[in-house]
């Protein structure tokens, strides 16, 4: 181990003497009240009655984050480092490096997903809406091409979420596929844009060989309205989403492909739709407000019923300095269950919450 960690100081000082390096960080406290209804709490009375319950958390975030900018010339790369893991040991959250070629640059490593959709909402280690109107496909390795003039095609390690009723060990048969657009003027931003993932099975191997295709569209618009107001929305559509790691309307099976049991070759798919809506107005350089709504679904030709789940949020956020103070209240509704049980809708839940966000940059 020691030698590993003198390698990796002795690269970063030969670097050091020809490239620009900037480290930088973010240290994210978060401090909660929640309140969850007799559906979502888990928790009953003396009399086997489920109740409201109300606790409070107070952690730090897991993607408070280290990282480091390198800078020379034509050539960037990035490393950041955060505790996503849940525990005590520290993990990789960013590894690229970036190449300009003039009017186009080539992205080689572990990067955000561009199609990635993010509000402001830091409740819950910056949920972001996701699952609740925006959608979230993580940071994967990948080889991204960016044009200058707003076009971009990457071709990123596939995440297989084995359809229900199927092995745990599908193949890929192609990379996934992000392509999409970014276009502005002075007022006006929209960025459209496609992911696309299939993978199968060996029959040989596991006795059925069922393929899955998943994709989502997206369009993300942002529109200055003043100086002051800005106005952001954002919609999607999907199938098959949860096969490729984009979190659903809600946390089951329900949001993946499951095998057809009457034709193991083939799988019923699920529809995912959602979007959200935030509008943020800057009272001063230090200080702005945001409310946001999102709302999500999906469908499915044998449910009885379109799951709903839905959530939205109101801030404050004040900057002193390099410290972020960050007071929040919201709701999150988790919907019923995509089936019926004796003619009557299993409700998931809601939740009520308040607290804030204390965040440093450094």
């Amino acid at each position: 181990m020691k030698k590993v960690i003198f390698s990796a100081l002795l690269v970063v000082l030969c670097i050091s003497l020809f490239a620009q390096i900037t480290p930088y960080g973010s240290a994210r406290v978060g401090y909660w009240f929640e309140n969850a209804d007799e559906d979502k709490s888990g928790v009953k009375d003396e009399n086997g009655e489920p109740i409201s319950y109300m606790t409070s958390r107070y952690f730090l975030q897991t993607n408070s984050r280290f990282g480091v900018n390198f800078r020379q010339d034509e050539f960037a790369a990035r490393v950041e480092l955060d505790g996503n893991n849940g525990s005590q040991a520290i993990g990789l959250r960013l590894l690229w490096a970036r190449q300009s070629f003039g009017s186009w640059s080539l992205l080689v490593g572990q990067e955000e997903v561009v199609a990635n959709q993010k509000t402001t909402q830091v409740w819950d280690s910056d949920l972001n809406m996701n699952g609740y109107g925006a959608v979230d496909g993580g940071r994967r390795m990948q080889v991204r091409m960016d044009m200058d003039n707003g076009f971009y095609a990457a071709l990123i390690q596939p995440n297989m979420v084995a359809p229900s009723g199927s092995p745990a060990e599908p193949e890929f048969l192609f990379p996934m596929i992000n392509l999409g657009y970014n276009w502005k003027n002075d007022k006006i931003a929209v960025a459209p844009t496609l992911v696309f993932q299939q993978f199968g099975y060996n029959k040989d191997k596991h006795g059925d060989d069922p393929s899955v295709m998943s994709y989502l569209f997206s369009v993300t618009a942002d529109f200055s309205a003043t100086d002051e107001l800005l106005v952001r929305a954002s919609f999607n559509y999907g199938s098959n989403t949860g096969n490729m790691g984009y979190r659903g309307p809600y946390n089951t099976a329900g949001w993946k492909a499951k095998t057809n049991p009457n034709d193991d070759t083939e799988t019923d798919d699920i529809a995912t739709l959602g979007g959200w809506l935030t509008a943020r107005y800057a009272l001063n350089p230090n200080v702005n407000f945001t409310g946001g709504f999102g709302l999500a679904m999906s469908s499915n030709e044998d449910w009885d019923n379109d799951p709903t789940r839905m959530g939205f949020y109101v801030q404050a956020e004040m900057r002193f300095q390099r410290l972020r103070f960050i007071p929040e209240i919201g709701m999150m509704d988790d919907g019923v269950q995509p089936m019926k049980v004796a003619d009557k809708d299993i409700e998931n839940g809601s939740l009520f919450y308040f607290g804030t966000q204390l965040r440093l940059d450094f």
